[in-house]
């Protein structure tokens, strides 16, 4: 008896454990598989996007972008709170994953469990049941029992209905496959957020201005925090890029030849891309995203020296300060376009043009010779890493397959052929 009155505390602890286990799982299936819930996170979601298409993404257009669009304090708070790398932070990550538990809930709840429906036989109704359908219609005809049910047979096959007879009942069905559209697009949409989810985690993307010559590596990359993804070892050179305009001189398109590089320094491949026309190796996506003049080669009698230009509207420019608040000023349109030179002071009202000189060639400013070496162009590469882009698109081919089988229109025929003294009767 003491041993079995020691054992009662036992039990009860494990009834209550039980209990408080059971209780949790019914208030979490409660509250993840809310329809409510669904709307509210696909809202918040959609607010997050709305967020990232008004601030430039860093991963897109470059941190100095976002600098330049809000000023330095502003940029700076939206880039301590990731709303300039939106897709990459925390919140959007979280978002991402409390939808991704709603819909497997809800589908474990809601919609998996009708696919039950497909493998049940339909029901045998009796001839008071048919009578009570909302659509309803009775005859009589003459003829052999066999004869008025193979008559029904044939045509019901002929209109594509699976047909059933048990006895002188009629069970026919057709478009049963089209109830499952519910669950296809569910498993479309639980495909489509873990091709999102493995972007997120392992995915990672960036902007980068090179100036051509220079290489790019992708250490500098933006990506989610943490992150279970590997950066490339190998780099990018660009060999050249160019401009190529329309007849007034505005830009047409953009090209830039860029090789992949190894850690010895040899090209695997080369390849020259243009907007929309990318250059794809191991998984990476390169691409064109802007182009300019980004700095201007000079010599000062037999003396190198690189200026960095800006653009100026159509124009770029660089400034070299001289003595007595005097400055000169360089501009040039494109790289074939002669570089004209201007000198500024304080007593004149405009700049003045002092020269204008071809690439290649020379000019003489009082006792310094000035020879124009190049302007060298500088890209910008805008590169993407997406691993769950095949996944991503096997969603959208479950969910187009889901919303095309929603037109399929399930229909269900119940008929009796009941034998009358004057002939045979049937009930549908």
């Amino acid at each position: 008896m003491a041993s079995q009155t020691a054992s009662l505390p036992d039990t009860n602890q494990r009834n209550n454990g039980q209990a408080i286990l059971s209780s949790s799982l019914r208030a979490f299936t409660l509250l993840f598989a809310s329809v409510r819930l669904t709307v509210l996170l696909l809202s918040l979601l959609a607010a997050t996007v709305l967020v990232g298409a008004w601030c430039p993404q860093e991963a897109q257009v470059g941190q100095e972008k976002v600098i330049e669009a809000f000023g330095p304090d502003l940029a700076t708070i939206l880039i301590k709170l990731h709303v300039a790398d939106i897709f990459h932070s925390y919140w959007f990550l979280l978002l991402i994953g409390l939808l991704t538990v709603n819909i497997i809930v809800g589908s474990l709840k809601h919609v998996f469990p009708k696919l039950r429906l497909l493998v049940r036989p339909m029901p045998v109704l009796q001839a008071g049941e048919i009578a009570k359908l909302p659509f309803f219609w009775q005859r009589e005809i003459a003829g052999e029992p066999e004869a008025i049910k193979q008559l029904l047979f044939d045509h019901l096959r002929k209109q594509h209905y699976s047909v059933s007879w048990t006895g002188p009942k009629l069970t026919a069905e057709f478009g049963k496959f089209g109830r499952l559209a519910p669950s296809i697009t569910h498993v479309g949409l639980l495909t489509l957020l873990a091709g999102v989810t493995i972007t997120a985690w392992t995915g990672f993307s960036g902007f980068q201005p090179i100036l051509v010559g220079s290489q790019m590596s992708f250490a500098e990359s933006q990506h989610a925090n943490p992150w279970l993804g590997k950066l490339p070892s190998w780099k990018i050179l660009v060999n050249g890029s160019r401009r190529e305009d329309y007849d007034n001189g505005e830009a047409k398109q953009w090209y830039s030849s860029l090789s992949v590089v190894d850690d010895q320094g040899k090209k695997i491949k080369t390849e020259e891309i243009s907007v929309n026309n990318p250059l794809s190796y191991q998984g990476v996506d390169i691409y064109q995203s802007s182009w300019g003049l980004g700095e201007l080669q000079l010599e000062f009698n037999g003396h190198k020296r690189q200026l960095n230009l800006r653009p100026m509207g159509k124009l770029y420019a660089t400034f070299l300060p001289l003595a007595e608040d005097s400055v000169l000023i360089f501009s040039v349109r494109n790289q074939k376009a002669p570089l004209r030179i201007f000198a500024k002071r304080p007593d004149w009202q405009s700049p003045r043009l002092l020269a204008e000189v071809q690439p290649g060639k020379k000019v003489a400013l009082g006792s310094v010779v000035v020879r124009y070496v190049e302007a060298v162009p500088i890209t910008g590469l805008q590169y993407k890493c997406d691993p769950g882009l095949a996944v991503t698109f096997t969603a959208f081919g479950f969910i187009i397959l889901g919303v095309l089988l929603t037109v399929v229109p399930h229909r269900q025929i119940w008929a009796e052929v009941t034998e009358l003294d004057q002939g045979e009767r049937a009930i549908t």
